[in-house]
């Protein structure tokens, strides 16, 4: 099998986290102004709009859990595509179609199903193309640049939509939405085109894997998943328990989403330039870089669990805001870190037949954990600080874990290096 020249390899990212960055800067500059615009257009009151949001998501998370399984099954670039067309059209059609609850309800519908066929079937072209064979981790820098793709687009389309809705309505937004998404799918076309010449492992009909990597890559995907699940947690509490201590904690507290949703983005996107940088500069990776990776954004969350866990000490030294806005920063830090690592560890680990359906797994992971934040809340309200302490240990376990998963990995590997001595020796 021919192996994928730089410059194939280098085109066929770009073109595809291109493609990923404009969809992305549509989404976020409808999603800043939808809620607003459903009160104003077709005016709903706040609860209304809200529910209609909430279709709108849910539609995009059921899609998701399955449409990744349809790529595995069918035609993957055909879905993608459809999912595409769906969501450029649907953005059009908000300009041209009657403000009326029963037609924005269905164009949000088709737009959250196209916005769900894209999503995890994307990521299974990304990995895709790295073209890794056996023990191979190399596309690592590909999920964070990815995740650097995306946090682009969160940092400049609220700004932007809010500028076009204040100096020519919210008409220009779902026009500029549509633009963007239109050229997000010509340029997915030509990532197609240069997709179709490679002569990928994940394309061939018979699975190449060993018997002893399939074995491998389980023991990595049931423990990242596993870990995920618990890391996740943890790190879901920065968007509700950690914002309740804030208030609880300082006279006049502000909520941390907003008092750093300025910053956020750029911390998220500097961390990821810089690792992205570091990771491709590596000559050779492996499983332990991905794992240090992981490890490395838990001693940050730790560091910011402890900070808050500690808080009536720390903050008789230092003013307390400091506290919360300095450990939110490292938690923004950890999660930049973290979540390519683990996007990519359950890419690379998946069956190669069944890629598409393990990015609904993960999804699943994710939509387990957020129906938790009750169990974090539930904590805090029986003992403020206990609850942080919890979350301390929690990631505590996470990275023993990692350790115990690595050690493991490592003696596989060796056994599986001494085995294939052995039979180059018998042949």
């Amino acid at each position: 099998m021919r192996d994928i020249s730089k410059k194939e390899l280098s085109l066929g990212v770009l073109l595809l986290l291109s493609s990923k960055a404009l969809e992305r800067l549509a989404f976020y500059l409808v999603m800043a102004i939808l809620v607003q615009y459903m009160m104003d257009s077709l005016k709903l009151d706040e609860d209304k709009a809200g529910i209609f949001y909430s279709v709108f998501y849910g539609v995009i998370g059921f899609t998701s859990l399955f449409s990744g399984l349809l790529g595995d099954l069918r035609d993957r670039t055909k879905i993608v595509k459809v999912g595409f067309v769906l969501l450029t059209v649907m953005y059009l059609m908000f300009v041209f179609l009657p403000c009326i609850s029963f037609v924005t309800v269905i164009l949000l519908i088709l737009l959250g199903l196209g916005i769900g066929l894209i999503s995890p079937n994307i990521i299974v072209f990304l990995g895709n193309i790295y073209n890794e064979k056996e023990n191979e981790v190399r596309g690592l820098s590909g999920f964070m640049l990815f995740s650097l793709a995306i946090n682009i687009g969160a940092l400049i389309a609220p700004l932007l939509s809010v500028f076009l809705k204040d100096n020519f309505g919210y008409n220009s937004i779902f026009i500029l939405a549509f633009i963007f998404a239109l050229v997000s799918l010509i340029l997915f076309l030509k990532f197609k085109n240069q997709y179709n010449k490679l002569n990928l492992i994940s394309e061939q009909k018979n699975n190449l894997e060993s018997v002893t990597t399939k074995q491998l890559n389980t023991l990595i995907l049931v423990s990242i998943l596993s870990i995920a699940v618990l890391i996740r947690f943890v790190l879901n509490q920065k968007g509700l328990t950690l914002t309740m201590a804030e208030t609880d904690y300082l006279q006049n507290g502000v909520d941390l989403n907003q008092t750093l949703n300025n910053i956020k983005e750029y911390i998220s996107i500097t961390v990821l330039l810089v690792s992205s940088v570091f990771v491709i500069r590596i000559k050779k990776l492996n499983w332990g870089t991905v794992f240090n990776l992981i490890m490395l954004g838990l001693v940050f969350s730790i560091i910011a669990f402890v900070s808050i866990a500690s808080f009536t000490v720390l903050s008789q030294m230092v003013d307390g805001k400091n506290i919360f806005d300095q450990s939110y920063v490292l938690l923004i830090i950890a999660e930049a870190l973290i979540t390519p690592a683990i996007l990519y560890s359950v890419y690379r680990t998946s069956p190669v037949k069944y890629k598409g359906l393990f990015q609904g797994v993960s999804y699943i992971v994710l939509v387990i954990t957020n129906s938790l934040l009750f169990f974090g809340v539930s904590l805090y309200e029986k003992n403020n600080s206990m609850a942080f302490t919890v979350f301390t240990m929690i990631l505590f376990i996470g990275i023993l874990l990692i350790i115990l998963l690595k050690k493991g990995v490592n003696q596989k590997l060796i056994t599986t290096e001494k085995k294939g001595i052995k039979d180059d020796y018998k042949s």
